[in-house]
């Protein structure tokens, strides 16, 4: 019988893997190259994962994860309420940062690749719309309107990122960040 993989090197492995992607992206990804760079073998890391989608899911969790947690610490910080418009603001100075460009790639990169394949990227394409679906109830917009809002935020959002790498033009995407937060600042106070 087959011993199951160490937990603690699987976690490793995962937390390197996921460093590794956010700086260097996924699009030519290879079991062998990123074996190499984490120290092991390819079959090492079919045993811990599965195959390379295996892989590829946990990274993309393991990247979800890191962001979730630097999201909800921000929401919680300062020991009062943050509302929507606040978030959209910190959000886009953290991802306009050229520190964050890696990142903000492989969000693109990954849609393609959800895009073409779903099944082998699941959560790509489905988890970002229930997470500001969240977000929108945080700021206490009415429910028959999340679904909306939330399309609109998620929308405009990834939009701006996209032009953003696109364009490095970091001052008029910033100004059109501003009017969207905004507008979600008219809509919070119409909401009430």
């Amino acid at each position: 019988m087959a011993r199951p993989p160490n937990p603690r090197i699987r976690a490793r492995l995962r937390d390197q893997a996921v460093d590794y992607v956010l700086a260097h992206g996924v699009a030519d990804l290879a079991l062998r190259p990123l074996a190499k760079v984490l120290k092991t073998n390819a079959r090492m890391l079919v045993y811990h994962f599965g195959s390379r989608e295996g892989l590829m899911r946990e990274i993309l969790m393991g990247a979800r994860e890191r962001e979730n947690a630097r999201i909800e610490a921000w929401f919680h910080a300062g020991g009062k309420p943050r509302t929507l418009p606040q978030f959209l603001r910190w959000y886009w100075k953290c991802w306009s940062a050229p520190r964050f460009r890696p990142g903000i790639r492989l969000i693109f990169e990954l849609y393609a690749l959800a895009l073409r394949n779903p099944r082998e990227y699941p959560g790509v394409l489905e988890d970002p719309i229930a997470y500001w679906q969240k977000l929108t109830k945080r700021a206490g917009i009415a429910s028959e309107a999340d679904d909306a809002e939330a399309t609109l935020l998620l929308a405009a959002t990834r939009g701006l990122l996209l032009d953003l790498c696109a364009t490095g033009d970091r001052a008029r995407v910033g100004r059109a960040l501003e009017t969207l937060a905004q507008f979600a600042e008219w809509r919070a106070a119409s909401a009430k």
